[in-house]
C-alpha cells in the first residue's frame, strides 16, 4: 500500500518509524505543491493539511481509498465528491482547539495591556464546539463574564445573537457554511458591524464569515484576525486595517500540530485493521509524546501572552505583507511556515 503524506504534517515520518506495524507500507512525503493528480496515480491513501484542496480534479483516476486532514475544518475537502466515490475521509477535529483558545487569550491579554479590555468586560462566543467550549471554560476560570451563541444547540445558558452583540469583545468559532439552516457566510455583515461599533471582534474561524469590505468602511471596530478572504493572498487593506493580523496560525502550536499528526496515525491504524495489542502499544507510546510537552497551569492570565506574544507575530507579518514585495502568496506562506514557536497552556 502506498500513502502520500504532506511534508508539512508535524513529525509524521519520525513518529511512524518509531512505532510498529507499518513496515509493509510505502510512504511518499511530498511538499504541498507537489500533491497533484499525476503524483497520486498509484496512491491509496492521502494525508494532507488545510492548504490542499481535495476534489475531483485531484483524485480522478487514482486509487485513493482514504483521505485524512491533519487540521480541523473540512472546507478544503469536497465531501460530496468523496462520498459519491465511497472514499473515506476525516479531519483532526478538535486537535488544535486548545491552541486556538491560547491564541484568543493572548489577544485578550494584549488588549488588556492596551486598555482596550478589562477584567470586568464581557466576551461573546459565537459557536459552542470544541473551541467555544474550551474558551468558555478558560474565561470562567478567570472570572471573565461571557455569553455563548450557537443556534444548533439547545442549552439553557445559551444566548441569542443580540446578546452577543452587546458584549465588549466577540470571538468567532464557527465553520464556514453556505446552505445550512443557519449559514455563517458573511454572518458578520454591515448590520452586524454597525451594531458592534467601538468593540472588538476576533476571527479565528474562516475569512468568509466576516464581510471584510463592510468592515473596511467602519473604522470603529477593533478587528483581530487570523483568517482571511482569498487566502493565501488576502487584500493588503484588510491586513493593514486589523489591529492584529496573523497568517492563519492560531492553531499552529507545537501541541496542536502534533495532536493532528497523532490523530491521523491512529485513524490509519483503524483503517488497516491492525492487531489490537500492537495498536495499544503504539497509542501508549504516542500518548506519552503528547503528554511530555504540555505546560503547567498559568499563574495568571498574563501567562498566555508570555508564552505567545501575539503582537510580535502580528508586527512581523504586517511588516512583510505590507512591504514593497508583491509576491503576496509567497510572503503569506513563508510567514505561516515561520511562525512564532509556542506550546499550549493547559487549563
Amino acid at each position: 500500500m502506498k500513502i502520500a503524506v504532506d511534508k508539512g504534517i508535524k513529525s509524521f515520518e519520525k513518529i511512524i518509524t518509531s512505532i510498529n506495524g507499518f513496515d509493509e507500507i510505502e510512504f511518499e512525503y511530498l511538499q504541498t505543491q507537489e500533491i497533484t493528480n499525476d503524483k497520486l496515480k498509484d496512491t491509496e491513501a492521502l494525508f494532507i493539511r488545510s492548504t490542499t484542496s481535495v476534489d475531483k480534479d485531484l483524485l480522478k483516476n487514482t486509487k485513493i481509498k482514504i483521505v485524512g486532514s491533519a487540521t480541523a475544518g473540512i472546507d478544503h475537502l469536497d465531501t460530496k465528491y468523496l462520498n459519491s466515490k465511497d472514499i473515506k475521509w476525516f479531519c483532526a477535529e478538535g486537535s488544535n482547539s486548545l491552541s486556538v483558545v491560547n491564541y484568543v487569550m493572548s489577544a485578550i491579554c494584549y488588549l488588556k495591556r492596551e486598555n482596550l479590555f478589562n477584567i470586568n468586560d464581557s466576551v461573546g462566543i459565537v459557536g459552542y464546539g470544541n473551541i467555544g467550549k474550551k474558551l468558555k471554560f478558560v474565561l470562567d476560570t478567570f472570572s471573565i463574564r461571557n455569553s455563548v451563541y450557537d443556534p444548533f444547540l439547545d442549552h439553557d445558558f445559551l444566548s441569542n445573537i443580540n446578546t452577543i452583540k452587546e458584549c465588549d469583545l466577540i470571538s468567532l468559532h464557527a465553520p464556514l457554511t453556505h446552505k445550512t439552516l443557519f449559514p455563517t457566510f458573511k454572518l458578520v455583515d454591515q448590520v452586524f458591524i454597525d451594531d458592534i461599533s467601538n468593540k472588538t471582534l476576533i476571527n479565528t474561524s474562516r475569512g468568509g464569515i466576516v464581510d471584510e469590505q463592510s468592515l473596511l468602511k467602519n473604522s470603529k471596530v477593533n478587528y483581530i484576525s487570523d483568517v482571511w478572504i482569498n487566502e493565501p493572498t488576502p487584500s493588503k487593506e484588510i491586513i493593514d486595517y486589523s489591529l492584529l493580523s496573523t497568517p492563519h496560525i492560531a492553531g499552529h502550536s507545537f501541541n496542536g500540530k502534533l495532536n493532528g499528526t497523532l490523530y491521523l496515525i491512529k485513524r490509519l491504524q483503524e483503517f488497516l485493521d491492525m492487531d489490537k495489542s500492537m495498536v495499544f502499544e503504539n497509542n501508549k507510546k504516542m500518548n506519552c509524546l503528547s503528554e511530555a510537552i504540555k505546560l503547567t497551569e498559568p499563574y495568571n492570565i498574563d501567562t498566555f501572552y508570555s508564552e505567545y506574544p501575539i503582537k510580535q507575530e502580528s508586527s512581523k507579518f504586517k511588516k512583510a505583507y505590507l512591504g514593497e514585495q508583491e509576491d503576496f502568496k509567497a510572503i503569506f506562506e513563508s510567514s505561516r511556515s515561520n511562525h512564532y514557536f509556542r506550546k499550549d497552556i493547559e487549563i
